[in-house]
């Protein structure tokens, strides 16, 4: 996959994701501080991404039309989390998500836009990265945790928490403005999935089988995402 230019947008605003991703690393983030990172890095693109769209349409040009791939190579068997972990990215990142079959490692291809790509490969990593660690944390302060229930209550406050600055990104902007990125993201699904069929043809859906949820560990997974609320709108000097 080709790498923006060094002085693009696209690369401007990467950089700016990927820093304020990785000072919240480096600090070894809690549940907490990973959440408000990755709603701030969320409505950081959403924005990106809207302005993008009204640049393309302003100018004329079919709007989500660029469409790649990126790889992700998983662990052969993989963990409760990479799974939830990947339906976060397909439902806010404007990807595609694919598992592939390997011998000793599971390829992800990761389709979208350019810096959707981007974006969400940088994301796979910051989010694998903080779920293995909350766990860790937990597990140490829990009587017969669960692993699975854990992961689940974890993901439902990332998604809540995603939803929410996608949202306040959306809603900075008027209503005509608003619809011209709707438009836009219509055609650049429409290109994602002609994409994957000429590509992949017929995908078969992986089921998930159905767990006994442990309430106590889902609950502490969940809870400290549901009790933080981010109020101020996300500006450069905040990234």
């Amino acid at each position: 996959m080709m790498k923006p230019p060094a002085n693009s947008p696209q690369s401007k605003v990467l950089d700016k994701i990927r820093k304020l991703l990785s000072r919240t690393e480096a600090r070894g983030a809690s549940e907490n501080e990973a959440k408000v990172a990755m709603a701030k890095a969320q409505e950081l693109m959403t924005r990106h991404n809207i302005d993008s769209a009204l640049l393309r349409m302003e100018a004329g040009e079919k709007a989500g039309i660029d469409v790649t791939k990126g790889l992700y190579e998983l662990p052969k068997s993989l963990n409760p989390a990479d799974v939830l972990i990947l339906s976060l990215l397909q439902s806010h990142f404007n990807v595609r998500v694919i598992l592939m079959s390997g011998h000793r490692k599971t390829p992800v291809d990761i389709i979208g836009a350019p810096e959707d790509v981007d974006f969400a490969l940088y994301a796979l990593t910051f989010l694998r990265e903080t779920f293995f660690r909350c766990w860790n944390e937990f597990k140490k302060t829990a009587w017969n945790p669960d692993r699975a229930s854990y992961y689940r209550g974890l993901r439902d406050s990332i998604h809540a928490e995603l939803t929410a600055a996608k949202k306040r990104a959306e809603e900075s902007y008027d209503d005509g403005d608003r619809q011209t990125y709707s438009l836009a993201v219509v055609d650049q699904n429409a290109a994602i999935t002609r994409y994957v069929d000429e590509h992949y043809g017929k995908l078969r859906n992986r089921t998930q089988r159905r767990r006994r949820v442990d309430s106590a560990s889902y609950f502490a997974g969940e809870t400290k995402g549901r009790t933080i609320r981010i109020n101020r709108p996300l500006t450069d000097s905040q990234s």
